[in-house]
């Protein structure tokens, strides 16, 4: 989303925004229904979804230390009316929110801890809707910040930087559920 904004695509970006809060939304309903009641009867699957969390992390992490030695090309602006850019946008922002297992974790240990177990309906709705404006906010103001020209060019002189460190942040916090328990 970020290097679509940063290449100058906000359009499609805020189709694959689109495509995030979907996904988020689609995690917080999980979390709602009793998946972390789920996780606690079978520890197995809690586990399994720890390694798998920790895995991706790991992964991705070192994804982004690589492409921090490589030159980024920056892609040219495709035509944001043509509806299969916009249904390929949206599509890449939900399957990147609903396969990345930070949002099953984040949603399940935030809502297994904080939610009271007798909760109204009503609640539990609002609760949705609020994840869902504030994820749709957060995420159209990366869009909007990193859409910026004065941004763009400063960050994409910083931006080899800010991978190395993020991917080893990320590199380190997968170990570091690894070996939590």
């Amino acid at each position: 989303m970020s290097d679509l904004a940063l290449s100058g695509r906000q359009r499609e970006a805020r189709w694959v925004v689109l495509g995030l809060t979907a996904g988020s939304i689609f995690w917080v309903i999980i979390a709602l229904t009793g998946v972390s009641a789920l996780l606690d009867r079978h520890p197995w699957l809690s586990s399994s979804m720890r390694w798998a969390g920790s895995a991706y992390l790991i992964g991705y992490g070192i994804k982004l230390i690589r492409a921090s030695r490589r030159p980024r090309m920056r892609e040219t602006p495709r035509p944001a009316g043509d509806p299969s850019v916009r249904r390929g946008a949206f599509r890449s922002g939900i399957v990147t929110s609903v396969t990345n297992p930070k949002g099953a974790a984040f949603w399940t240990s935030a809502f297994a801890t904080l939610m009271p177990p007798d909760a109204p309906n009503g609640f539990l709705l609002a609760t949705t809707v609020l994840v869902g404006i504030l994820s749709l906010a957060w995420h159209l103001g990366i869009v909007r910040v990193f859409g910026t020209r004065r941004l763009r060019a400063g960050y994409v002189r910083i931006e080899p930087l800010v991978d190395r460190v993020a991917g080893s942040a990320l590199v380190l916090l997968g170990f570091q559920r690894i070996f939590s328990r």
